[in-house]
């Protein structure tokens, strides 16, 4: 008895026939199948995309040593990564040749640097500022005059 009920509750009311069912069932099947196809080509157009961005720039050792220079000047890789505004192991990739340097970066890289440098200008000159100006000596032949 529970058996007829489960095989008639099975079947949707609106469906009259089995071929009806049958339709209905193939034409949900095409449209999810559709849809994953769809999905997937999205998944793949991203993947590439997301690749494209990290392989387009030029991979050239100068570049990478202007990075490692930069981030030395700087103080430390982790200031040169917040200076390019990415995670130091972004960083990391970029200087083990995994990733492109960018023209961008390398701004990014001479701003930071620009930066730090007129940082330590403007404290050589309050430190040139401090000092107080030596006393000239007095040469032997002032003194005997």
């Amino acid at each position: 008895m529970q058996a007829d009920t489960i095989a008639r509750s099975a079947k949707p009311a609106h469906l009259s026939t089995v071929a009806d069912l049958d339709a209905a069932m193939r034409a949900r099947g095409d449209a999810r199948r559709r849809q994953e196809a769809e999905d997937e080509a999205k998944r793949l157009a991203a993947r590439r995309t997301a690749k494209a961005a990290h392989t387009s720039h030029i991979l050239s050792v100068p570049r990478m040593l202007g990075l490692i220079r930069a981030g030395e000047l700087l103080g430390s890789a982790k200031a040169l990564a917040e200076a390019l505004s990415i995670q130091p192991r972004s960083l990391r990739k970029k200087t083990d040749s995994d990733r492109g340097v960018s023209c961008e970066d390398l701004r990014a890289a001479a701003d930071a640097l620009d930066a730090r440098a007129a940082l330590m200008i403007e404290h050589a000159a309050k430190l040139r500022a401090e000092a107080v100006p030596p006393i000239p000596e007095a040469s032997p032949n002032e003194a005997t005059a």
